[in-house]
């Protein structure tokens, strides 16, 4: 269904041309004359428009009605009727943007069929003005400087992938887990000629070995027991554009070859397939594991590993591009609070010093997770060391309290002094635990205080503090009986 404007300044032809179009189910307006029209466009904005090209002297015309609509939306498609038409005429309306050009007096499915055909090129422009912008939404999510690091191992990662984003060669990305292999996979896809066309993602780890061959080749029917229909692979999906084969270090010898006959000749065959299929597609695959531990493994044919590092790229580990960790914080500060449309939190050099002293062995991922955390706990939208893991404390030697607004790093000046004067004396009373006893009691405190805050209830203290119920419990397991508030 859709809403039709319909123009005319003969009473009885609006009539007829309602009831037409009210039969074909659409919702129908109607003027009486060309300024009233306008009025509805700007009004209703209509999904198509059906005027009289002739008005009554004095008044707005059909076509000067046709132009304004035109520079009010130009989606809006527009057909013209005509009692005295003539080709002349005709050239005039289709110049000034009318869809179609129908002369009175006209059969009723004629008419209808017209109408249907200009909907139906109506939708399928939207579809694709829709499809463009997500298109241009994505070339700028990922473009090259939107992956963030300044450090110098980046700007060597960007140049190669200026370089080889345009290219149809095979890419081999390498990085240990959490340094964003994927992220530079889709970077060279949507920043090549073939970003119009699918980017298509496979885990290789994640599925045995039949059912990756069948999901990246797909199958006939019958091929094997449960293949009750013939399967189009990822690969046939991909056609025109790129896929990327995450962890192809752990594919299977039998699937490597198939992988191998592929990159080699342009052509897949489904499993149970007498036939083989031509299809133009980029592979960019990525490993967080060394390759040529596998060759010497006989674990990676060696043929296949020259075929997909035609171009290596290699990410560096966060340990090794320290430079770039207070732009990630900030970066990941900004988005999880955008989400929430909250300003993003201050994070003070004291923190800033921890965060950039830990080795992340997650690398960007597992400072991601970080920063979700610290953004969730932190208070008067400044982080502080209380907020970080503490794993990260730990290897950082920063022992801290939990239940205290502040850090030592942020103590009074007149603070500050006051721990100076009483240093001997806690010296003589300070008797020594190992670190991750006395992590865990001041994290026992914490929640007990979250329950109190929470009057009693652990299923409110538990979203306060952001953890699931069964965290809170195995966390509270060793001192349950010193709560009072439940």
């Amino acid at each position: 269904m859709a809403k039709i404007l319909v123009v005319d300044d003969e009473p009885s032809m609006v009539a007829v041309l309602h009831e037409v179009l009210k039969d074909q189910h659409h919702d129908v307006i109607t003027a009486s004359n060309a300024e009233r029209a306008l009025e509805l466009v700007k009004q209703q904005c209509p999904d198509l428009v059906l005027a009289d090209i002739e008005m009554p002297e004095g008044k707005t015309s059909g076509l000067t009605l046709l132009r304004q609509t035109k520079e009010f939306n130009r989606s809006i498609p527009v057909l013209m009727i005509t009692a005295n038409a003539t080709k002349e005429r005709a050239i005039q309306a289709l110049r000034a943007g009318a869809e179609d050009f129908i002369e009175k007096p006209f059969r009723n499915d004629e008419l209808v069929k017209r109408v249907e055909t200009a909907l139906f090129y109506q939708k399928a422009v939207h579809a694709l003005q829709e499809n463009a912008a997500l298109k241009s939404q994505l070339r700028e999510k990922f473009r090259f400087e939107n992956i963030v690091g300044a450090s110098p191992r980046m700007e060597i990662v960007y140049r190669m992938m200026e370089r080889v984003a345009d290219t149809d060669s095979t890419i081999l990305i390498l990085g240990e887990s959490g340094t964003g292999k994927e992220l530079v996979a889709k970077a060279l896809h949507y920043n090549s000629r073939r970003a119009a066309m699918p980017f298509v993602a496979v885990n290789c780890v994640a599925l045995p070995e039949h059912l990756l061959e069948s999901e990246l080749f797909g199958h006939r029917k019958g091929a094997f027991t449960g293949a009750a229909f013939d399967k189009v692979g990822l690969f046939q999906h991909a056609d025109g554009g790129t896929i990327f084969l995450d962890e192809v270090g752990s594919m299977a010898l039998g699937l490597q070859s198939k992988l191998l006959r592929f990159l080699q000749d342009k052509e897949l065959r489904r499993v149970g397939d007498t036939e083989t299929i031509k299809v133009d597609v980029r592979v960019v695959a990525a490993t967080n594991e060394p390759l040529q531990d596998k060759l010497k493994q006989k674990a990676f044919r060696e043929d296949l590993y020259y075929r997909i590092s035609v171009i290596p790229i290699q990410l560096p580990p966060l340990r090794e591009k320290v430079e770039d960790i207070p732009l990630l914080v900030h970066y990941f500060a900004q988005t999880i609070t955008q989400r929430a449309g909250t300003p993003p939190p201050t994070v003070p050099d004291d923190v800033m010093a921890v965060l950039k002293s830990y080795s992340w062995p997650g690398n960007a991922r597992e400072l991601q997770n970080a920063m979700e955390r610290a953004c969730a706990l932190c208070d008067g939208g400044v982080i502080t060391l209380k907020d970080l893991p503490e794993r990260i404390l730990e290897a950082a030697g920063k022992p801290f309290s939990i239940t205290s607004p502040q850090t030592t790093a942020n103590l009074t000046s007149s603070a500050a002094a006051e721990k100076t004067a009483g240093a001997a004396q806690v010296a003589k009373e300070f008797t020594p635990i190992p670190l991750k006893d006395f992590v865990r009691e001041q994290e026992v405190r914490y929640i007990e205080q979250a329950i109190r805050a929470a009057g009693g209830d652990r299923g409110k203290a538990a979203k306060m503090l952001g953890v699931s119920m069964a965290t809170l419990y195995r966390k509270l397991t060793a001192s349950e009986s010193g709560l009072s508030g439940d």
